[in-house]
């Protein structure tokens, strides 16, 4: 009888035990599951905050909710470890989600550049070098951003800051479009514009200077004009090359104005006979092919400067020969008219020097040695020649006359010569050659007057 007893509750024992076991298990899966999927939420929720979208987070959500995490420990859905191999599927997508989202808005932070790179290209020009040195920071701030959010906010700024930049390039090209407009105006129009390049290209062309794209510009000009065109752009564009061609004639004719009165120092010195007049002459010819040869700035600043250089080489060359010349003693004067210089001597020592005209070449002034011996002030010309003459010239009244060889060969003022007309050459221009006489600038003139007695030698050499 006992032993019918046992037996059932050695089964009863053996069942109570198994479903203890089951149900810690069920109870340790529930907890784990409960565990995990708290984090998971937690970690979405950062995510989101991050970057990542609602959107590819919310099917997550959704699968983790229909594993009723909340069911007691005795529901089925803990009876295995299916609920574990949920959370690594879960975790693995979640983790995916996160890449799409960097990965994304890497994308668009690149397409953003690359957009940046589009604008800088075109509009380099009118872009300030802080704005391009700010741009230019845009890849490493990319690589240094880690969440979506950062890379988010600095595909914002981006594209803020490139919008600013092109209000302010258009801004900027709207402005010098009025002030084209407003300089064309000032300038009398296109019609005026135009007629100012075409004069400036004709003096660039007689000085044998280039003319840049003046010619090119005005063509156009006057084509849009014709056609009833916006000329404002090629205007603009002409006005700013007349005025770069502007200085270049400018530039020029100041080169120009230094030649002759390093022509008249070098003459100077040949007159005088100085020791290195030969080798300043030939430099100064040099000089003077250069410059007849130059056509940009580059060479006329060039040629300006070896005048310089030279200049300051005669002006040491006839303070270190002042005196000791072979002239005599007293007051000498020497006439060179190849050279048309005139020098004043006293006891061998310059006192002065000047630049002369002399005779024409039907009426040279005649060469020898000769001395003053009438002086007048003032004396009036009267033509020995008839009107009928082609020498005839009407009276003529001078303030100083010295007289050196009878038959009216004089050293005299000429007030009607311009300052121009006096040195190399002179002899043979018609406008400014005399009869046979020695012109001398006004100034020099009144200071020679009273410095030459009667007996002064004059020695004239050809």
């Amino acid at each position: 009888m006992r032993l019918r007893l046992l037996i059932p509750v050695v089964v009863i024992t053996a069942v109570t035990a198994g479903g203890a076991a089951t149900a810690h298990a069920a109870g340790d899966r529930q907890r784990s599951f409960a565990d995990g999927a708290a984090r998971l939420q937690t970690e979405w929720s950062s995510y989101q905050a991050q970057g990542v979208p609602a959107s590819s987070l919310a099917p997550l959500r959704a699968e983790l909710a229909g594993q009723e995490p909340t069911a007691s420990w005795w529901s089925p859905a803990w009876f295995n470890s299916g609920g574990s191999t949920l959370l690594s599927r879960l975790e693995g997508q979640t983790q995916t989600a996160w890449n799409a989202a960097v990965s994304g808005q890497r994308e668009q932070a690149r397409t953003v550049i690359g957009q940046w790179a589009s604008f800088a290209t075109a509009q380099g020009t009118w872009l300030s070098a802080d704005s391009l040195n700010a741009a230019g920071q845009w890849t490493a701030q990319l690589a240094s951003a880690q969440t979506p959010a950062a890379i988010a906010r600095l595909v914002t700024s981006w594209q803020d800051f490139i919008n600013q930049q092109q209000t302010a390039v258009t801004a900027a090209q709207q402005a010098k479009v009025d002030a084209l407009q407003q300089e064309l105006q000032s300038a009398g129009g296109p019609q005026a514009v135009l007629a100012t390049a075409q004069r400036l290209v004709a003096v660039a062309n007689g000085a044998n200077l280039d003319p840049g794209n003046v010619a090119d510009l005005a063509t156009q000009l006057s084509s849009e004009i014709a056609a009833n065109a916006d000329a404002t752009t090629t205007g603009g564009q002409l006005l700013a090359a007349i005025n770069s061609l502007q200085a270049l004639v400018n530039l020029n004719n100041q080169v120009g104005a230094q030649v002759p009165p390093l022509l008249l120092s070098v003459d100077q010195a040949g007159a005088e006979g100085t020791p290195n007049a030969a080798a300043l002459a030939a430099e100064n010819s040099a000089i003077a092919g250069r410059f007849q040869g130059a056509r940009t700035a580059d060479q006329l600043n060039a040629v300006l400067a070896s005048i310089s250089a030279l200049q300051g080489k005669v002006t040491a060359e006839l303070a270190a020969n002042q005196c000791g010349h072979p002239v005599g003693g007293g007051k000498v004067i020497t006439i060179s008219l190849s050279l048309q210089e005139m020098v004043f001597y006293q006891d061998g020592c310059v006192a002065q020097a000047t630049a002369v005209s002399t005779g024409r070449p039907e009426l040279r002034t005649p060469t020898g040695s000769f001395q003053i011996f009438n002086k007048q002030s003032p004396f009036e010309f009267i033509s020995p020649w008839p009107p009928s003459s082609p020498y005839y010239y009407v009276p003529s009244r001078a303030s100083w006359v010295m007289e050196f060889l009878g038959g009216g060969y004089f050293i005299h003022d000429a007030p009607w010569e311009s300052p121009g007309a006096y040195g190399p050459g002179s002899q043979d221009n018609p406008t400014a050659a005399s009869h046979g006489c020695v012109h001398v600038p006004t100034a020099v003139m009144q200071w020679a007057y009273p410095w030459t007695p009667p007996g002064t030698p004059v020695i004239i050499n050809a």
